[in-house]
């Protein structure tokens, strides 16, 4: 038996050849994409767990925030009612001694021009600080020399409570003040 191949069979052969090697190469390509696209994939999956840890420090970060407005906010709140609760109380102490002095003699008498006009002078420039606390000490058109004011020992007593008032006040905001700043730091150790 001899092999020799007629002309039907070589174009045969040459067919399955081809269409094998058409087979190969469509295998080696299908394996390089594959490769590829493998290698796109893990890039993707990294770039979405970037994301994922980048989204979730951003939330925490929105969540600390917002803690941190809500706790000011409440200081904030605290401070308001401790004014409002020092401001009645001081005005109930100021009535209570107004009830109490005026129908003492000395209530209606003057007090010396000198102890009057400084008092005064110094509840206008208190009065004037607050109002504008950037130009304070700067001359402004309210700087104008005040008419002249006599107090009766009586005022000067009742105003006593209101200064006393404010002053707690202003202590309860300064408290509030430090409290919000001990705590930002406090979270800033904490953060770091």
């Amino acid at each position: 038996m001899s092999w020799s191949l007629n002309p039907a069979n070589r174009v045969a052969l040459w067919v399955c050849g081809g269409v094998m090697l058409a087979l190969l190469a469509v295998v080696a390509v299908l394996a390089w994409q594959v490769s590829r696209l493998s290698e796109r994939a893990g890039t993707l999956a990294s770039e979405r767990d970037t994301a994922i840890d980048q989204r979730d420090e951003a939330r925490a970060e929105t969540a600390l925030q917002a803690m941190n407005f809500n706790r000011v906010n409440q200081i904030t709140e605290e401070a308001r009612r401790v004014r409002q609760q020092s401001a009645i109380t001081a005005q109930n102490v100021r009535r209570d001694i107004h009830a109490h002095i005026s129908a003492q003699s000395c209530s209606s008498v003057l007090l010396p021009a000198d102890d009057s006009d400084r008092l005064l002078g110094y509840v206008n420039a208190l009065r004037d600080e607050a109002l504008r606390p950037d130009a304070a000490g700067a001359a402004g058109p309210d700087a104008a020399v005040t008419p002249a004011r006599r107090l009766t020992w009586g005022q000067a007593v009742e105003w006593l409570p209101l200064l006393m008032g404010d002053i707690q006040s202003c202590n309860a905001d300064k408290a509030g003040l430090r409290r919000i700043d001990k705590e930002r730091v406090s979270e800033a150790t904490k953060k770091n």
